[in-house]
């Protein structure tokens, strides 16, 4: 290949790069306010089932709305009544087993940048062991919009 070539194959690269995160970052900005004058559609309603298990709890998340739903965290209220964040894990071995704070990072973001569309379902995970003194009516799942959506437990 000739350095021409090879230049413009790069330049495309980055300028789609560029392209995709100058969108994503307008979309971030944008959808609040398209939002509010009903151009977009907010998150829900998201349906949760919970299915509580020895080692593990599975949350179905069902997303009924009419958009893509962009999920934040797990909540929960602990024995002494604060909030608490589980990890939300991918599959039922993770829940089971010691999550290490570098892997928790990198599973907390996984949760953030995964959207269900219109009509689908995510499954998620949590440990039971760590939910232990917990209410478990009081779990809940936050979107990116700050609402929470109840859980209902089987």
């Amino acid at each position: 290949m000739d350095p021409i070539t090879i230049i413009v194959i790069v330049a495309g690269l980055l300028f789609a790069g560029v392209a995709y995160f100058i969108e994503d970052a307008f979309d971030k900005m944008l959808n609040p306010i398209f939002r509010l004058v009903g151009l977009k559609s907010s998150t829900g309603p998201l349906e949760i089932i919970a299915e509580h298990n020895d080692q593990f709890i599975e949350l179905t998340i069902i997303n009924n709305g009419k958009g893509k739903a962009m999920l934040a965290a797990v909540q929960v209220v602990g024995e002494n009544g604060k909030k608490e964040f589980p990890v939300p894990c991918t599959s039922k071995i993770e829940a089971k087993e010691e999550v290490a704070e570098k892997k928790e990072k990198e599973v907390r973001k996984h949760f953030l940048s995964e959207k269900i569309d219109q009509g689908s379902q995510k499954k998620v995970y949590l440990n039971s062991a760590k939910l232990d003194g917990c209410d478990l009516k009081s779990l809940s799942v936050l979107d990116m919009d700050g609402k929470h959506w109840s859980v209902t437990i089987k």
